[in-house]
């Protein structure tokens, strides 16, 4: 899962591995990844949308830059193709332009899911910012609504921790409503219940 575009180096990473040590073809490899790999846009403001000189790049991961380069080579012709020889989409769309590496553009290229973290978000993404690859691969964009899922990440991964929760706070609502949770602040300097909380992480 590629979070904003800082980790999107696994893609070249993951297809130098499958090539180079385990003998896979380009082709394959291109194809396992784009399998197993996601990308989610934060935001539309420019440090998520990470560039990288290509000086730079090329000079510190000179393997990386070559794998880079194709998989920009193989997604100009598919761009190309779709666009019917458009230059200006090629210059929108290209991951390596303007002696740039455009990190999200490798991340849409690489992956089989493009999302946005909020409806309003993603449809920003749609029909602005990613305009042109959404009308290229409309099946690739969703949306995925940022919060945190106590249901899961509490209540059903962590019983105990939900038990002790719910004697202190004397209910369990805090489960559908989150806020209540504050009610535990009582016990920041309970010695009692810090031992109690503690206890819960070792059996954990």
């Amino acid at each position: 899962q590629i979070n904003d575009t800082h980790p999107t180096m696994v893609i070249p990473e993951l297809i130098r591995i499958l090539t180079e040590e385990h003998e896979i073809a380009f082709d394959e490899a291109v194809s396992i990844v784009r399998s197993m790999v996601a990308y989610t846009n934060h935001t539309i403001m420019a440090e998520a949308l990470e560039k990288w000189p290509i000086d730079l790049f090329k000079r510190l991961l000179p393997r990386i830059y070559q794998i880079v380069e194709e998989i920009d080579r193989r997604f100009i012709e598919k761009v190309k193709k779709f666009y019917n020889n458009d230059e200006t989409k090629v210059a929108n769309m290209a991951i390596l332009y303007d002696n740039q590496v455009r990190m999200a553009y490798m991340a849409i290229a690489g992956s089989f899911s493009v999302n946005g973290v909020a409806r309003l978000h993603t449809e920003i993404l749609k029909s602005r910012e990613l305009k042109d690859f959404y009308e290229m691969m409309p099946e690739k964009f969703n949306n995925k609504t940022n919060g945190i899922t106590q249901r899961r990440f509490l209540v059903h991964a962590n019983p105990l921790l939900t038990d002790w929760i719910t004697k202190k706070l004397g209910s369990d609502k805090f489960i559908t409503d989150l806020p209540q949770l504050s009610g535990l602040k009582q016990y920041l300097n309970d010695d009692k219940s810090l031992e109690e909380f503690m206890e819960i992480k070792y059996q954990n």
